[in-house]
């Protein structure tokens, strides 16, 4: 995935620039990003101030925007925000931070389907008008985001587990039918279930939910004991980079107010199992979050030295997340999407299987290579020597216009 802010980068004007010019104005793209973002807020606040709300649930509204969530990704630290509100502020050439705690991470985390049906049941109203505003500027910037199943929009390739996940919600296909035309049933929302609100690994109320990278929901408790080197995804395979997933707060108290009874019940149980095996989840638990912490101190000591100019200005892996992509970058020569398709050295080496973040048709047939064209050193070396020419022929143009002016400045002289 290719931001689109990163086509500055290659306007002329940027080439007058001094390198550290430069490399200030890179920094300060993905804050320029971020106020873009901020500008979409500033509707959604008139909207807050004049009555004009059409959803009921305080809990889910982003925080960037501060309309309702649409299409929601949750942060590791376990802030939610919308897809292209967590894509449009994140930084282009370092690691990016939480719009609330300001806490950074370095991965573009895919859409919690679980928590996206829910919002489609909830709100289908205000989802429906949600939806028509993303598709409208999406249309306009001629970029997707991943389209699935229960929406208006139609499915692709990349909704597999949204479709798995609405079966198991036990939704019929005659209701999924009405729910694509009006977000629910007759346009009302419809009754939660416990059975929308499950762990993927141990298949109970979520309690104290904590959501991977690749959307996929777990009960903090379920992913201590599956903590090891690097956790990996039950549902998907995909491992989680990065630091241990903090609990959505948001989603937790969510399923507290509408499950109060079984959520006390599973808290019960929660406890009974921490007493039983409170060695084994302690170290765990803590093994993975100093993990975490070592990872996160390493990617920031790359960000401080040498290895800064090893990364790919505004180019996201579209399998694991990493944005901007560090060390080598393989890009599809195949997929003709504007936003592109490219992974990192690592899932590259794994032959990931896993769809584009932005709905690419990208297939298993199609062809890589390596490109560097995004390279932050080749850019940094080629605007060093678009400088220097252009100051050689500033200095030979100056030295032929002083050659044919030696007699004016002569005349000058004399008076």
């Amino acid at each position: 995935m290719v931001s689109g802010a990163f086509g500055y980068i290659t306007s002329t004007s940027l080439k007058r620039r001094n390198l550290l010019s430069l490399v200030r104005w890179l920094l300060e793209l993905g804050t320029r990003n971020r106020s873009m973002a901020d500008a979409g807020g500033d509707k959604a606040c008139d909207n807050l101030h004049t009555g004009e709300d059409d959803y009921s649930s305080a809990l889910f509204q982003c925080c960037v925007c501060l309309d309702l969530l649409y299409k929601p990704i949750v942060l590791s630290c376990g802030h939610t925000s919308c897809f292209w509100c967590v894509h449009n502020a994140m930084q282009i050439v370092q690691e990016s931070h939480c719009a609330i705690c300001r806490q950074s991470y370095s991965h573009f985390p895919s859409i919690c389907q679980l928590l996206h049906l829910l919002l489609l049941k909830l709100e289908p109203v205000a989802y429906k008008r949600r939806e028509r505003e993303v598709l409208e500027d999406e249309k306009i910037r001629r970029v997707e985001s991943p389209q699935f199943v229960d929406q208006v929009t139609p499915p692709n390739s990349a909704t597999k587990n949204s479709s798995s996940a609405s079966n198991s919600s036990g939704s019929t296909s005659t209701n999924q039918q009405e729910s694509t035309e009006n977000g629910s049933v007759h346009g009302l929302p419809k009754k939660i279930t416990v059975e929308d609100a499950l762990c993927c690994l141990c298949n109970e109320l979520l309690y104290l939910p904590s959501v991977l990278n690749c959307g996929h929901v777990y009960c903090e408790a379920c992913l201590a004991r599956m903590a090891g080197e690097r956790v990996k995804c039950k549902v998907c395979g995909a491992p989680h980079p990065g630091q241990f997933p903090n609990v959505c707060l948001d989603l937790d108290h969510f399923v507290e107010e509408n499950f109060p009874v079984e959520y006390a019940a599973r808290r019960q149980s929660a406890l009974v199992k921490k007493s039983q095996h409170q060695h084994g989840n302690t170290s765990s638990s803590s093994a993975a979050q100093d993990n975490g912490k070592s990872k996160k101190k390493a990617d920031a000591s790359l960000l401080l030295g040498e290895e800064r100019y090893d990364i790919h200005v505004g180019v996201g892996c579209d399998c694991c997340g990493l944005y901007p992509i560090k060390g080598k970058r393989y890009k599809c020569k195949d997929c003709k999407e504007r936003i592109g398709f490219d992974l990192c050295e690592s899932c590259y080496n794994t032959n990931s299987k896993l769809p584009g973040r932005f709905n690419q048709q990208h297939t298993s047939d199609h062809r890589f290579e390596l490109d560097d064209s995004t390279l932050l050193s080749r850019i940094l070396v080629q605007t060093a020597l678009a400088e220097n020419h252009e100051e050689e022929f500033n200095e030979e143009e100056f030295a032929d216009q002083d050659d044919g002016n030696e007699g004016h400045f002569d005349h000058f002289e004399d008076i």
